[in-house]
């Protein structure tokens, strides 16, 4: 059976002669179009198009088959313009945690204005989010800030804010009322979040410390971290904002150190190359809650 997508897609694709310009007239991704378009290629069994200095261009077999098809294909796409929802959809890639904590908000107003668009979430490592970001498989990534390597200049990174970075413990800990060392935590249960993520490399870099000189130390969850001290003696690295329920209510305490951890800046990341009307809504829409919520 014929699958009228695939068509429509690379009428789009031969028409424009470019990935990028076919994929924003189509509401869909650049990879995605390169998907769809390989997925016809091994369908049909021909090579369709060729690529060139000034884009792509059709085969000898790829304009044969765009004659057949132009006109039948392009009076289907004037009718989707005219009747069909175009709304497009975001991509955001953000650990659970930020999701869970921070975006749920942004995301349930967004949806109040956008009834027909969708947020799909991606919980990825860090690079892998920000590899996808240049790819175009993401259109957005909120995050703290990272060192990431960006030789092309594509990924713009948009600072909201700073959160602050604590230590905390169960109300009945034997270091409330304590100061904390760096010492002492090198030999105390310390649970942390993923060795990769922003906030254990913050801590390392503020205390002028490395991982070797820990003795046991755990990465969990900012969930798990939370449950463990509950009922567990041991020392905790989360983000504040992150813990704010608990800490009202006086399941946790902050403890006092002889250090200082320096606060953490968090933002959004954007590729320059993919803008469109949904995504500048909805990062509207997270400053503006992000600035009532913190008062930025």
């Amino acid at each position: 059976m014929a699958n009228l997508e695939l068509y429509k897609i690379f009428v789009m694709v031969a028409k424009e002669e470019n990935l990028t310009k076919a994929s924003e007239k189509l509401y869909i991704s650049q990879p995605a179009v390169t998907k769809h378009i390989k997925n016809l290629e091994e369908m049909l069994e021909i090579k369709l198009f060729c690529r060139s200095n000034h884009g792509i261009l059709l085969t000898q077999q790829g304009k044969k088959l765009y004659e057949e098809i132009k006109e039948p294909i392009h009076r289907l796409l004037e009718v989707d313009e005219k009747y069909v929802n175009k709304n497009r959809n975001i991509n955001l890639g953000v650990h659970s945690t930020i999701l869970n904590k921070i975006l749920g908000e942004c995301i349930n107003y967004y949806y109040k204005k956008n009834i027909k668009s969708k947020i799909n979430t991606f919980n990825l490592e860090n690079q892998e989010m920000i590899r996808k970001l240049k790819e175009k498989e993401l259109d957005i990534v909120f995050s703290k800030k990272l060192v990431i390597e960006d030789k092309k200049q594509k990924i713009e990174f948009i600072k909201l804010g700073k959160w602050t970075e604590i230590l905390i413990a169960n109300g009945n800990s034997k270091w409330k009322g304590k100061i904390v060392t760096v010492e002492d935590l090198k030999h105390e249960n310390f649970y942390m979040p993923r060795k990769r993520s922003a906030t254990p490399k913050n801590f390392f870099e503020s205390t002028n410390s490395k991982y070797e000189d820990f003795n046991q130390i755990e990465h969990i969850t900012y969930g798990i971290i939370v449950d463990v001290l509950k009922n567990t003696e041991g020392i905790g690295l989360v983000t504040k904002e992150f813990v704010e329920k608990e800490l009202e209510k006086n399941k946790m305490i902050i403890l006092k150190t002889e250090f200082e951890i320096a606060p953490v800046e968090y933002g959004i990341y954007l590729n320059k190359d993919n803008k469109f009307e949904e995504l500048d809504q909805f990062i509207e829409i997270i400053g503006s809650t992000l600035e009532n919520r913190y008062n930025i």
